[in-house]
């Protein structure tokens, strides 16, 4: 008896051992894969990145091996606060959120221009009551006008296309839905600030935070305890030959974007067929024949993508997302592809209309033989903060924004009395 308690003991030390090395292999691969694909990013995150030598934050691996981590190195002293465009009801929570920056944490806040022109329209009488927004009661209602004009001096005002917000900004604050999410990334062509995005939009699948919250979410933030996704996003080049016909070493006039969700080649005004010559790795592999095709992220699987039948892709797997828009084929399905892959996309010659590219809906412009879309992975990926975890967050918007896997009633029970 006791030889066998002996063997069984060793039997529950050797698990023991083998499922420590197992979680060390794990950690030790996730240490390789960030090392391999977001080396880039922790670089321009440390030095690079920022004019300043010391960025104030570092990119940690937590205890469970799967989860991000945000460590300050430093207090922040700098934040973006971004609102959603043409919302009324947008306007008194930004304002609130700029002046609880301020009080609470002595920030400077950034704005653009038209905002800041926007902020000040707004009368203390028209924010809400202290009550509504936890620890907001440092301020006083009745003199909250006088002390705006006092904290006049931390608000900087920045103009889109002429102030430059990379080497200022240390997080940025998002309220709105995922548009505005994604044109807070547009602001940034190289590396991203850390971003918290408060749902004040219509669909909110990026926006996992309850405004109502935001005192206890930021406090969390500045003292690092809430981990992060990192998105990643497509580094993109608009070619232009300046003739049509000449060789590939002739392309002149490049156009680039840091796309999040996708680009998207269609036929635009055209009422034909759009034809789209698909290279991988200057290797052909396809004409595209149909409405156009959307080269996606698995951010972007959630969006446009999503219309198409693609397959909805977690954020934090390496891959690209080819999907036809209509394919005048019955077989064409969307594939995904490494992320280590160099896309080109460019109208077929024998195609009979132009078509329109665009980059996250933006850019909107004429696409013509004379062009070439090159796409490849980008070193800036685009670090949002997580409510729960990366998994638990995409599940959460899944079920309860897409209604992933709703039903009105659940299947009853067999009834074991009855026969």
């Amino acid at each position: 008896k006791q030889i066998g308690h002996t063997a069984e003991q060793i039997g529950h030390t050797a698990k023991q051992i083998g499922h420590t090395a197992e979680q060390s292999g794990q950690h030790a691969e996730l240490q390789g894969f960030l090392e391999a694909a977001s080396e880039p990013w922790v670089e321009h995150f440390t030095n690079n990145g920022r004019s300043s030598p010391s960025v104030p934050y570092s990119l940690d691996i937590g205890p469970l091996h799967k989860q991000l981590h945000l460590s300050w190195t430093r207090p922040p002293t700098n934040c973006l606060v971004v609102k959603k465009y043409h919302d009324s009801g947008v306007l008194k929570k930004f304002k609130m959120m700029c002046i609880w920056l301020i009080t609470n944490k002595g920030l400077d806040v950034f704005v653009e221009e038209k905002d800041f022109e926007e902020l000040q329209s707004i009368k203390s009488s028209d924010l809400p009551k202290s009550s509504s927004c936890e620890n907001f009661q440092t301020l006083s209602t009745k003199n909250l006008d006088t002390e705006f004009i006092d904290l006049i001096d931390h608000i900087k005002v920045w103009k889109d296309g002429k102030d430059k917000l990379n080497n200022k900004i240390d997080f940025i604050v998002c309220l709105g839905g995922d548009g505005t999410l994604l044109y807070a990334s547009s602001l940034f062509q190289r590396s991203v600030p850390p971003i918290i995005a408060f749902s004040l939009g219509s669909l909110g699948f990026l926006t996992p935070f309850d405004f109502k919250e935001f005192p206890t979410v930021l406090k969390k933030v500045l003292k690092g305890t809430l981990g992060f996704t990192l998105r990643n996003r497509l580094d993109t080049t608009l070619w232009t030959r300046e003739e049509a016909g000449e060789e590939e070493d002739d392309l002149i006039l490049p156009e680039s974007h840091q796309v999040l969700n996708e680009v998207v080649i269609d036929r635009g005004v055209y009422s034909g067929v759009c034809m789209v010559d698909i290279f991988c790795d200057d290797f052909f592999v396809t004409t595209v024949i149909g409405d156009g095709v959307i080269v996606a992220t698995p951010t972007g699987s959630t969006a446009y993508a999503a219309a198409t039948g693609a397959s909805i892709v977690a954020p934090s797997v390496p891959c690209f997302i080819i999907a036809p828009i209509c394919p005048h084929s019955l077989s064409f399905r969307p594939i995904m592809v490494p992320l280590n892959c160099v896309l080109k996309c460019k109208l077929n010659p024998d195609a009979r209309g132009n078509g329109l590219v665009s980059f996250d809906g933006r850019h909107r412009q004429e696409f013509t033989k004379k062009h070439v879309v090159e796409i490849s992975a980008s070193e800036y990926p685009l670090p949002c903060i997580d409510r729960e975890g990366s998994m638990q967050d995409w599940f959460n918007g899944l079920q309860h924004c897409l209604m992933w896997n709703g039903r009105s009633a659940a299947q009853k029970p067999i009834d074991k009395k009855g026969k």
